[in-house]
């Protein structure tokens, strides 16, 4: 059996790629808007997740929150920290005592371990947001693990 070595300068590459082409999927999808209209609260999906080499055992966890307009999620933190990317729409977003800030499609933030985000929501009454949020986890860790309510 041949062991694939992966240099971060590899991995970051990887990583990268699939953040533009999820964000390129995500754009050009004509029912999207339509499916999370429907909803009154935001949603979450796990996209991959990947086991990182290395100690310890970590895994990757791509997670896709879909946002209807005007809707949040409540206050949460993240044990392990989260790094978020804005793949449509804006996000109003404000971590620990940081001023309220407002991401656009193709940006992105982090938020340390155990960071609270006090506002994460739609900037918008009319129109859907999504954001993609990276997980470095536990290897196994469930949801409940990657975000916890305050």
């Amino acid at each position: 059996m041949r062991e694939i070595e992966i240099s971060r300068r590899n991995f970051n590459r990887s990583l990268a790629c699939l953040l533009t082409a999820l964000a390129a999927t995500a754009r050009s999808t004509t029912t999207w808007g339509q499916a999370t209209r429907t909803s009154s609260k935001s949603a979450r999906r796990e996209v991959i997740k990947q086991p990182l080499p290395g100690e310890p055992p970590r895994d990757l966890v791509l997670v896709e929150v879909t946002y209807p307009p005007g809707t949040a999620s409540p206050a949460h933190l993240h044990a392990n920290g989260v790094m978020a990317f804005v793949v449509s729409g804006s996000v109003v977003s404000r971590v620990d005592d940081a001023p309220e800030r407002t991401y656009h499609a193709g940006e992105a933030w982090w938020e340390p371990p155990g960071a609270v985000h006090r506002v994460s929501r739609n900037a918008s009454a009319t129109e859907p947001a999504t954001l993609l949020a990276i997980y470095p986890a536990p290897r196994g860790a469930s949801e409940a693990d990657l975000i916890r309510p305050t």
